[in-house]
């Protein structure tokens, strides 16, 4: 999977580079200098988070597809594969991308009274969410049906873990000998960029994006330092929580602008240079393969005992980090959590419960409630899609005081209580909506071509 995204990060580039200049040896080195950007590696090799590594690819899709709108009549539905592709793979990265697409549209405002151009963007927009309706509308659904420790002000990300993670100038050129993460810019890549002047000067073709790549990379590698003022921004802007992940953003910026910065400056560019650029590119990242834990022995998950809730605060789990996406009921009573018996609990009024069966997300159970409604908390944490039926019949479903599912059985009832996660109506609505739009885009791309 890995291998995978860096070839098709380098690729998706390549076709922005290559539309900009139209010069494929151009496209070749942004590529080439992008894939070897010292965070790429850190993503891949020390953080192992796919999800960011994802957003490698599908951030220079956005650029693309705004590029084609902008400049030609097709191919601006890359707009809705980077979009698209983020979103279903790193929310921040995709909050972040929306922030500088929208600056480059601002810069762009006079193309936006072209008939064309406002009925392509409606029409990419209106792509993107039918297509991921199946994810955000569900997210929606589970945020307002009850409240989640995630989303909460100190549950992802607060000022004082934000400022820890704010480097300082000279992370962005030197790596310590006893750290892991490699943050800086990369000696090749700042080499290329001290040319940036001289590119500005002669440069006639694709300046103002040039000059949007170059700013943007600069604001980039600023907002990652200590030297950015994150204190006078409000508290959702926490929620980056590392703020050395905008070189993600500088390393796709400064990839652009380097290549063009070479193309420019060596005369008859040529694959030649490409190859002696990108070898020396590699040799650079190479040399930073101490940064790489190495661990002899790399046991299997299925190696690894189950961690049971203590009760303790702010503990680690396998599998659910520091518990955030607990409800927050259940993370306010996490030694009820750790205590509480596997079984139905009779919370109100009194119950017979017997033949009590729980396999999974599913359970079964004979009940006999007295000429009082009981009220039983099952042995599920609460999330919207649980289905709770007596003898066939649906009853109504609620969150325990304790963040648990609850339902409540009327009185002098007998039968056998069925448990079960089926979803709820909108997860099955929105995904009979996206998988549908997306044979009907299918079909648009086809025709487009």
């Amino acid at each position: 999977m890995l291998v995978l995204i860096v070839f098709l990060a380098g690729v998706s580039l390549y076709k922005l580079v290559y539309c900009m200049t139209d010069n494929r040896n151009t496209a070749l080195l942004a590529g080439i200098i992008y894939i070897t950007s010292p965070y790429f590696f850190t993503d891949i090799y020390v953080r192992h988070a796919l999800g960011e590594c994802m957003a490698f690819v599908f951030v220079p899709m956005v650029f693309l597809g705004l590029y084609h709108l902008f400049n030609t009549e097709k191919n601006h539905y890359y707009l809705v594969l980077g979009a698209v592709g983020l979103l279903l793979s790193h929310n921040i990265a995709t909050a972040l991308t929306a922030i500088f697409a929208l600056v480059y549209c601002m810069i762009n405002a006079k193309n936006f009274s072209r008939s064309r151009v406002q009925k392509g963007l409606l029409l990419d927009i209106l792509w993107i969410v039918l297509l991921t309706s199946f994810y955000w509308a569900p997210f929606l659904q589970t945020k307002f049906s009850a409240e989640y420790r995630v989303f909460e002000k100190d549950a992802m990300a607060t000022q004082e873990s934000l400022e820890e993670s704010l480097l300082s100038a000279k992370d962005l050129f030197i790596t310590p000998n006893d750290t892991h993460y490699v943050f800086e810019i990369g000696l090749p890549v700042i080499l290329m960029l001290a040319f940036s002047l001289v590119t500005i000067r002669v440069l006639k073709e694709n300046k103002k994006e040039y000059l949007f790549f170059l700013i943007s990379g600069m604001i980039s590698v600023w907002m990652s330092t200590r030297y950015f003022p994150w204190k006078l921004l409000p508290s959702p802007c926490y929620m980056v929580q590392f703020p050395w992940r905008m070189l993600l953003f500088s390393s796709f910026f400064f990839a652009i602008v380097a290549s063009m910065n070479m193309s420019t400056l060596i005369k008859k560019f040529g694959r030649r240079d490409v190859l002696v650029i990108g070898l020396i590119c590699m040799m650079y990242l190479f040399s930073r393969y101490s940064c790489i834990p190495l661990a002899e022995e790399v046991p299997e998950v299925t190696e690894y005992e189950p961690v049971a809730i203590s009760g303790q605060e702010n503990q680690w789990i396998l599998g659910m980090g520091r518990m955030e996406y607990l409800p927050s009921k259940a993370y306010d009573n996490l030694f009820y959590v750790a205590t509480r018996q596997q079984g139905i609990s009779v919370l109100q009024g009194e119950c017979d419960l017997q033949k009590e069966n729980k396999k999974g997300s599913r359970m079964s159970a004979q009940i006999v409630t007295s000429d009082k409604k009981a009220i039983l908390e099952l042995p599920y944490l609460y999330y919207p899609g649980y289905s709770v039926k007596l003898d066939g019949m649906p009853l109504t479903v609620f969150e325990t005081e304790n963040g648990f599912v609850g339902s409540t059985i009327d009185e002098n009832e007998v039968g056998t209580l069925e448990v079960k996660y089926t979803g709820t109506r909108m997860m099955s609505t929105t995904k009979i909506i996206s998988f549908v739009t997306l044979i009907v885009f299918l079909i648009y791309i086809d025709k487009k071509h």
